[in-house]
């Protein structure tokens, strides 16, 4: 096994309120910065492995990273971390590494790729996990965030020059929704997008991506879904927000939405080319009358 430099390694400590008892969490990894930023892969019994391949325990989408990058394995004093052969090499603590044991808190780089070791029970996992939730997701709605979801859109756009036409998004903006503030208040306002994001979330499948743009719009984007089950998509959204009663502290009121659609092509150089396009289908649903579903014809 490789040998580590000694350096000096601190970790945060939490600290938690007396009288109270943590469950034991296992050991895992979690990215830490690009479109993957938050994701967590869990350690058992059997190793993780993690690199661009399909079958791999936890798949890392970036051009950087081999096939089969890394593992990391439970051994008799611990977890280790073991490079397969990468290309780029694997890294802990900006060391490369061939095979060497895991300390909690320890960084990996993985091609271009940052991740965080926690060991089985640390208690700076839950703290970590915490920043990275108010990093990446929009508190109110608890859709990814405006820099978070472009990221993302950016990197979906990217694999997609390979096979163009397999991303969709679509950007929706709530119809008469300053007449609600003004009327009821902004923390009604607020209670309005949470309703109106729960409606969304019960919709959508797990190769869906939501996030907020900004006020009372949102963006929702897939590279998994035909064009006929994307435009459905949109449809049931529509709908179901037409009939849905959204609570509010003195009775329920409810809203429409008006959605526009783009599709991925070839001459596209930019997601943000996409987001134009629906941009302006969005604008015509809104010019033809609001509560509808326009496609981009870009």
């Amino acid at each position: 096994m490789g040998a580590r430099r000694k350096v000096p390694h601190t970790t945060t400590r939490v600290l938690a309120p007396a009288g109270t008892q943590q469950r034991r969490e296992p050991a895992c990894v979690v990215i830490v910065n690009g479109a993957q930023l938050g994701l967590e892969a869990r350690i058992d019994e059997n190793p993780l492995v993690i690199g661009r391949a399909e079958d791999c325990g936890l798949v890392l989408s970036n051009t950087s990273v081999s096939r089969h990058h890394c593992r990391i394995f439970r051994d008799g004093t611990g977890y280790s971390v073991e490079d397969l052969g990468s290309t780029n090499g694997c890294f802990v603590n900006g060391e490369q590494v061939r095979k060497l044991g895991l300390r909690d808190g320890d960084r990996l780089r993985v091609g271009q790729c940052e991740l965080k070791f926690f060991g089985e029970g640390s208690a700076e996992a839950s703290y970590h996990r915490e920043l990275l939730n108010h990093a990446v997701f929009d508190a109110l709605t608890g859709f990814y965030n405006r820099r978070q979801s472009r990221e993302m859109l950016e990197h979906a756009f990217d694999r997609g020059r390979r096979e163009p036409g397999r991303l969709r998004l679509m950007i929706l903006d709530l119809d008469h929704f300053k007449p609600v503030n003004d009327r009821y208040g902004h923390l009604a306002g607020d209670r309005v997008l949470a309703g109106f994001a729960a409606v969304v979330k019960s919709l959508l499948a797990t190769d869906v991506v939501a996030g907020r743009l900004g006020g009372e719009e949102f963006v929702v984007f897939s590279a998994q879904q035909s064009g006929p089950e994307f435009r459905a998509l949109a449809e049931r959204i529509r709908a179901a927000l037409e009939v849905t009663d959204l609570p509010i502290d003195n009775g329920v009121v409810r809203v429409t939405v008006s959605i526009g659609i783009a599709e991925q092509v070839a001459d596209m150089r930019a997601a943000a080319d996409m987001l134009r396009l629906a941009d302006a289908a969005l604008y015509k649903a809104k010019l033809g009358g609001r509560n509808r579903v326009v496609i981009g014809d870009g």
